[in-house]
């Protein structure tokens, strides 16, 4: 995809120049942050699940303001996601940069159930210019496991560091290393066990996410543990003497950990990595998440609808171990080193995604897709063209929450207060299987819609098509799994019209959805649905909560080829009225 972003509204902005910055510097979910320095640029890579393309790659010059400039895994020979499960695919990347070659290495996980019992291998790509967008196809490790680490040591030896598990049976994890040879992947050493975490040494401790780091003569291995819930933390040990250890422990550990008090703004800290910026001062980032509603809503910790997003925060250093955020818990405000609110310039993210006070508006006037863009797994074909100012999505027979790649674009919610809104022309659809429209999406299970479709059996005409998902619950001794973990309530209304454009909009707050719809020149908006937002972030049985919420247009048969295509005139989102 190229890059073509028209950016509008810039409000208020002599407060904004004056605020305070604000975390996350990355709104929307931008889980697994791994960052690094190069001369007077800085770099971030983030986690993208079973988004494609794969790994968004952000480029900044002052820790603040972000813009993506690429992904690592943009090609099918790189990242072949089909059918691959919800939370599965590109999992926790490591980018590293060394004698003039980036390196981002990372693990995709194809199946995500009972079938796969162990992990897959993990690899890397490499470019020698990452504004370029041209990586290289992976080069795959003998280890099986995720959240690889590459370092190199000082007498040039190459260490890869991962999580991985015992066995098949036990899966209890801890963190492994071996010497490798970086052109091949092939391990030198065998795999062992360089730690087991700061938690009890059992299934739920989830030692993760390590990064090695060489500073001042010492040896330092963060990692992530605790799962990716409301124990989510961040531990660091040091060594004097390698990169495998032995270990000391930090008496302050875990440095990052906002889970013993729940009534915090940001919650599920964890899987951190840290730079030194060009004036020798030192900084990290963070995943975290940011409940919504009030302290005594029973659904508040539930209702974390922009998933994992990426924090920023000031790293000091205190006889020989680093202090994250002054010792305090992350927040929504950037910290200085003495602790104080940040002086640095505000961030505006404009050219990553839109926060709070900017709308993106999309015409399509381009012959290509902003980055910000990005398709539900792998698509075996092409399925949309810019023609004439507007979008093109030519139907496949997959559908919006089926395991597969239906012809669907997605970006990113950014703003838990934010609007999408489109106008479709979809002329004289046949039957119900014939839709078209927008949605709300998280993943298979967790997804909303609403669209225009052919009349259902017994009708004619056109309707509006609503379809909204909430969880099952437990009745009788049958346990819930994926197969029935969710119920779909379907509705239709009649469009009074068979061929005219009709405004699709979705209305997003910090704690419910509402979809709408609008027909002729009247431009009046007529609300079908509501639903709380917390039907984006509590996994069903047999799932999981990794990424967040975006934003989709589709065409689909459900089911059948269809031959009507779907035109959409634009692609707006933010705050406005």
């Amino acid at each position: 995809m190229g890059c073509s972003i028209v950016l509008l509204l810039i409000l208020q902005v002599t407060l904004l120049a004056t605020a305070t910055p604000k975390n996350p510097i990355l709104p929307g979910w931008n889980p697994d942050p791994s960052i690094l320095r190069v001369g007077s640029d800085y770099f971030l890579a983030t986690s993208t699940f079973e988004y494609y393309p794969g790994h968004p790659i952000y480029h900044s010059k002052d820790l603040l303001n972000w813009t993506l400039i690429g992904h690592g895994l943009n090609r099918p020979s790189q990242l072949p996601l089909f059918g691959t499960p919800s939370d599965a695919g590109t999992w926790a990347p490591s980018l590293r940069y060394h004698d003039g070659t980036f390196y981002l290495a990372s693990t995709t996980r194809f199946v995500y159930t009972s079938e796969l019992r162990l992990f897959p291998r993990s690899f890397y790509v490499k470019t020698n210019d990452i504004f370029s967008n041209e990586w290289s196809d992976p080069v795959y490790f003998d280890s099986l496991g995720y959240d690889s680490d590459i370092f190199w040591d000082t007498n040039g030896d190459v260490y890869l560091t991962w999580s991985g598990i015992n066995n098949n049976h036990d899966k209890i994890y801890s963190i492994y290393q071996s010497k490798i040879d970086l052109e091949t992947g092939t391990s030198l050493t065998p795999a062992q066990i360089i730690f087991n975490g700061t938690l009890p040494h059992d299934s739920a401790a989830r030692p993760e996410g390590p990064h090695i780091y060489h500073i001042n003569s010492t040896y330092y291995l963060l990692i992530a543990e605790g799962g990716t819930g409301i124990t989510h933390r961040a531990t660091i040990q040091r060594s004097s003497v390698g990169p495998s250890g032995p270990w000391e422990n930090n008496p302050n550990n875990p440095i990052l950990y906002n889970g013993a008090n729940t009534n915090l703004s940001v919650q599920n800290t964890g899987h951190a990595d840290i730079v030194q910026a060009m004036d020798g001062k030192w900084w990290g980032v963070a995943l975290g998440v940011r409940p919504q509603g009030s302290l005594d809503d029973p659904l508040r910790l539930n209702r974390e609808q922009l998933g994992r997003e990426t924090f920023l925060f000031p790293v000091d250093w205190v006889d020989g171990w680093p202090v994250f955020n002054n010792g305090q818990p992350l927040s929504e405000e950037i910290l200085t080193h003495d602790g104080t609110n940040s002086t640095l310039a505000t961030p505006s993210n404009t050219d990553a995604l839109p926060p709070v006070n900017q709308v993106y508006l999309n015409d399509f006037a381009s012959h290509t897709l902003d980055d910000s863009f990005y398709y539900l797994r792998t698509p075996y074909a092409p399925f949309h063209t810019l023609k004439s100012g507007s979008l093109q999505v030519r139907a496949n027979s997959y559908a919006p929450g089926d395991r597969d790649s239906p012809a669907m674009l997605l970006r990113k919610q950014a703003s838990f207060n934010e609007t999408f809104e489109t106008e479709l022309n979809f002329p004289s659809p046949r039957t119900s299987l014939e839709e078209a429209g927008i949605g709300i999406f998280y993943g298979d299970m967790l997804h909303n819609e609403i669209g225009v479709s052919g009349p259902p059996d017994g009708q004619s005409g056109r309707f509006v098509v609503v379809r909204t998902v909430t969880l099952n619950k437990q009745v009788g001794p049958w346990a819930l799994t994926t197969d029935n973990a969710t119920v779909v309530h379907t509705n239709y209304i009649p469009l009074s019209s068979t061929k005219g454009p009709v405004k699709l909009r979705v209305e997003a707050t910090p704690l419910d959805y509402a979809f709408l719809y609008s027909e002729g020149s009247n431009g009046q908006w007529t609300e079908v649905a509501r639903f709380d937002g917390s039907v984006l972030s509590i996994p069903p049985a047999g799932g999981f909560f990794f990424k967040g919420a975006a934003f989709s247009m589709y065409n689909t048969g459900n089911g059948k080829p269809s031959l009507t295509k779907a035109e959409f005139a634009f692609w707006k989102q933010g705050q406005f009225a």
